[in-house]
């Protein structure tokens, strides 16, 4: 896989998962003593924005080899994904836009871009994924895979399970918000899908997470960790993804 790709996946890698059926109503007034009713409570508190714009730095670290960038990203609620990121000095490298069934990349200073089916993504993280995922790990709403959970309570709320398919799955929850904080995947010993999401900060009503880290070892392994400077909530932005006629498709 080569940098370019690597990158690009970073920035939509979410684990496959179908969410949890949604409960129509859940118990807000006592704490929650069953996974179910954990799960009622995640769903019951997650709310997200209409607009959201993130902007700060990502750290990249593959096989001993760190890369540190600038990311600017802006996100229509399921509609699109848009992203610019940037070299140290301020120089943008990339360009990319996500829709519900489509992907747009530009490498910028080789004059490329790629224009893909969302199944791009699944044919490179060799698993389902969607837009609506990615957008879930963005506001800190990440999808909770289908299992039969077990629950416990110590500092932090979690859920546990064991599934013949999916393997070893636990999520542990903050007991003040009620937000998924770590989700942990384990196929194997040695293949696993990590993420972290951390120092959530309230704009305009909502709960975004300024920290997000994604630990991947599967045939590529790569740490990478999202820092954001800048969260603003419910304001229209402006996303420009023109491709010029110079630009040579890469297939």
């Amino acid at each position: 896989m080569n940098k370019q790709t690597l990158i690009l996946i970073l920035y939509f890698f979410f684990i496959a998962a179908c969410s949890v059926k949604k409960n129509t109503t859940a118990n807000i007034t006592t704490p929650p003593k069953s996974a179910k009713a954990l799960i009622s409570r995640i769903e019951a508190n997650n709310k997200s924005p209409e607009w959201l714009s993130l902007k700060g730095k990502i750290s990249l670290d593959k096989d001993g080899q760190e890369i540190n960038f600038s990311t600017n990203i802006r996100i229509r609620k399921d509609s699109i994904i848009w992203m610019s990121i940037r070299a140290p000095f301020g120089i943008e490298l990339f360009r990319a836009l996500l829709t519900p069934d489509s992907i747009f990349f530009m490498n910028i200073p080789k004059s490329t871009f790629i224009k893909q089916p969302i199944s791009y993504l699944h044919e490179q993280l060799k698993t389902e994924i969607n837009f609506f995922q990615i957008q879930q790990m963005f506001f800190g709403t990440p999808s909770i895979l289908k299992a039969k959970y077990s629950f416990s309570e110590e500092e932090k709320y979690a859920i546990f399970a064991k599934d013949k398919k999916i393997g070893e799955i636990t999520y542990f929850v903050e007991k003040d918000n009620f937000r998924i904080i770590k989700g942990e995947y384990f196929k194997t010993k040695n293949e696993y899908f990590k993420f972290n999401l951390s120092d959530y900060t309230t704009n305009n009503g909502f709960l975004i997470p300024k920290s997000l880290m994604l630990d991947v070892r599967v045939s590529d392994n790569f740490l990478a960790e999202l820092n954001y400077s800048k969260i603003t909530a419910n304001k229209v932005l402006k996303m420009v993804f023109s491709i010029p006629k110079n630009y040579v498709e890469i297939k």
